[in-house]
């Protein structure tokens, strides 16, 4: 797994000797244990998103912690961290169109009451993401 995070139960079994009961087993107990985590990253406009933007956002110091937490169970949100500056919050969102970027800044962002300003940066063309390359919208092997 070291060597190909993708590598699957059958190929582990395989390369370690053991079945793919005792793998699928172990991998559980990694995963339960949190000595395992999955990441997954996406080719958002394989899936019909198109607009992914970064929203750098001053929220009153008090409500930083809600708000974020709010904003990050959006389906929207794709990434949320609070930050140091004058916009303290940063959320990274992906939605399918313009349009829904900004119905989402305008009613669902806007209607926060401990936002106070929102800088809207565009994502005009990606290369890479979460680790991972990008080539004519798909995911490149590394």
């Amino acid at each position: 797994m070291a060597l190909d995070g993708r590598t699957g139960v059958l190929d582990l079994a395989r390369a370690t000797g053991w079945s793919k009961g005792r793998v699928s087993s172990r991998l559980d107990e990694l995963l339960r244990g949190r000595a395992l985590y999955l990441a997954v990253d996406l080719a958002y406009a394989r899936f019909g998103f198109h607009a992914t933007a970064y929203l750098w956002l001053t929220v009153n110091p008090g409500s930083l912690r809600a708000t974020g937490a709010v904003l990050s169970r959006h389906p929207e949100t794709t990434f949320a961290a609070a930050v140091t500056g004058s916009a303290n919050l940063l959320v990274t969102v992906t939605c399918r169109t313009m349009n829904d970027l900004y119905a989402y800044v305008a009613d669902t962002v806007g209607a926060l009451p401990a936002v106070t300003q929102v800088d809207v940066v565009p994502v005009l063309h990606r290369l890479k993401q979460a680790g991972t390359r990008l080539h004519n919208g798909r995911l490149a092997p590394a």
